[in-house]
């Protein structure tokens, strides 16, 4: 008999210990699974920006109506290669920022989120994108979890993060 109680409170003891330790395991890792998640955010919203810094400057350099973005990288010594047989070309409107592929063409909003992220075409399925054109410039608008992300303006080339 004694024995039968001994178990039972081993039993009791092991599982309450068990359901500490998970709990305290779920508690940490939910709170790191959102840290990873908000820099995943960020990240993919500075790139879009990169994106539309780098058409400005191809622009600016050019003066064309298009440019062609090249993919970039780092050296170990921090010069910047660019490798000029991956590129990407983007339709620039008359202020100097960039549009997508052509004047008025749909999804310009999603091509220019594609060429930051260096993501596939189709959007995954938490984001949906709104473009528009007012006073005749595109607007973005980018939505996640059905809140609003990041915003950017082709009239001005500005890129607003929305903290949610």
């Amino acid at each position: 008999m004694a024995g039968s109680k001994t178990g039972l409170l081993n039993f009791i003891v092991i599982g309450t210990l068990l359901a500490i330790v998970l709990s305290s395991y779920i508690y940490h890792a939910t709170s790191i699974v959102k840290e990873a998640e908000d820099v995943n955010k960020e990240n993919a919203v500075a790139q879009f920006q990169r994106v539309v810094m780098l058409a400005r400057a191809q622009w600016i350099k050019t003066k064309q109506q298009t440019v062609l973005i090249y993919e970039t990288e780092f050296d170990a010594s921090g010069n910047i290669q660019q490798q000029k047989d991956v590129a990407a070309e983007l339709y620039i409107n008359a202020k100097g920022w960039p549009e997508g592929l052509a004047k008025g063409q749909g999804k310009a909003c999603e091509y220019l989120y594609t060429l930051a992220t260096l993501r596939k075409m189709t959007m995954p399925s938490e984001i949906v994108v709104r473009d528009e054109y007012v006073n005749g410039y595109l607007q973005c608008v980018f939505f996640i979890h059905n809140g609003v992300w990041f915003e950017y303006n082709a009239g001005s080339g500005v890129v607003i993060e929305i903290n949610s």
